[in-house]
């Protein structure tokens, strides 16, 4: 009896072919609504189930992706662009594309993803810079989202794009500040979500220069840190978490000066917020934990240490040990034991100026 299985295996790479065909013929089409619906359907397709199959096709048979740097080039000044950029941000950020040791054929493909990726920095920056200065929502978290999907494939590209990139753009500015706005619409949700994601990028590829230069881009990452009360729960958690295992860690090498910085009185503020949530949930308990660590370890620059010969920052713990719900909340409570417990001092000077009122001294009961 004949196998069938060769059949169905020659019909769908026969249709892969076709539909890649197809679809990259769309996407460079000047024609505004073929190149979106065929963007759409390419990345779509790309986050199914034979996803990486069809990526692999794809940089096999166009090693150089010279189709979406046409559609990019055809884009260039006219509307549409943020399609394009989704599409690559998808390709970029493909699992099936990144590097793996023991697929010869991924560190292949890999490798044309990362000379792509290259190629946009160095050509195609200040083509990014455009569209975030755009003021067009969905042109800006497209160029954000793509940005940060560059910084994701490793150490080397995220310094090259870390030293090429604008971060003193007008328009990244305001966008960082947008939590202060407190706008509920989702275009802010959406925005907010991409630059937070750009921010984060660098951290999460950890290298230790890297970590120590780009934490200095002040402008971006207290634009991140100072929003984290108005975020959901998601966000806060990833944003919480990459910090606490990349920067929070002694292998960042991130000096304590800088760690102090990173976590000023609004900061602290925003993550008290957090601490405070009704019902708690993941980014309470996260925010807790990380109040923890930087309060208690003298390495983040807060808590002095005279064996280190760490200054710490004493008004700025202080401070925020009276602004704590001590009386409502549980994290509130024992993020204030533990800080009096890492150094009692802390413990007599919250005694000395203690917020809470007792008794009435004045009363018949005193």
């Amino acid at each position: 009896m004949t196998e069938p299985a060769a059949v169905p295996t020659f019909q769908a790479k026969f249709s892969h072919e076709a539909k890649l065909k197809e679809l990259l013929h769309r996407i460079t089409s000047l024609e505004i609504k073929l190149c979106s619906d065929a963007a759409k359907e390419f990345a779509k397709l790309l986050k199914s189930e034979t996803g990486g199959d069809l990526l692999r096709d794809y940089v096999r048979g166009s090693p150089k992706c010279s189709e979406l740097l046409e559609a990019w080039k055809l884009r260039e000044g006219k509307q549409g662009m943020n399609y394009v950029f989704d599409l690559i941000a998808v390709i970029l950020n493909h699992s099936e594309g990144k590097y793996n040791r023991s697929d010869g054929e991924s560190v292949n493909v890999s490798k044309d993803l990362d000379k792509f990726a290259r190629l946009l920095i160095s050509e195609r920056l200040s083509d990014i810079h455009k569209e975030v200065n755009s003021k067009e929502w969905r042109r800006q978290r497209a160029a954000l989202s793509l940005a940060a999907s560059i910084v994701r494939r490793g150490a080397s590209l995220a310094s090259e794009v870390s030293k090429s990139f604008d971060f003193k753009l007008t328009e990244f500015g305001r966008i960082a500040s947008e939590h202060r706005r407190r706008r509920p619409e989702a275009r802010v949700g959406l925005l907010r979500k991409s630059f937070v994601g750009f921010a984060m990028s660098f951290l999460e590829v950890g290298k230790p220069g890297l970590l120590r230069w780009v934490l200095q881009q002040r402008v971006m990452y207290s634009g991140v840190l100072r929003g984290l009360g108005n975020d959901d729960d998601e966000t806060v958690v990833f944003v919480l978490t990459v910090l606490r295992d990349r920067v929070l860690v002694v292998e960042s090498l991130v000096p304590p000066g800088l760690r102090s910085v990173l976590f000023g009185s609004a900061t602290l503020e925003q993550l008290v917020e957090v601490c405070g949530r009704e019902g708690g949930g993941d980014a309470a308990e996260v925010a807790f934990g990380v109040l923890v660590r930087v309060c208690t370890d003298p390495c983040n620059g807060l808590m002095p240490d005279s064996k280190m010969r760490l200054r710490g920052n004493t008004k700025r713990v202080l401070d925020l040990m009276k602004k704590l719900r001590v009386t409502e909340v549980q994290y509130h409570r024992d993020l204030l034991f533990a800080i009096v417990e890492s150094k009692a001092s802390f413990g007599l000077s919250y005694l000395k100026e203690f917020p809470y009122n007792i008794e009435n001294f004045k009363s018949s009961s005193w």
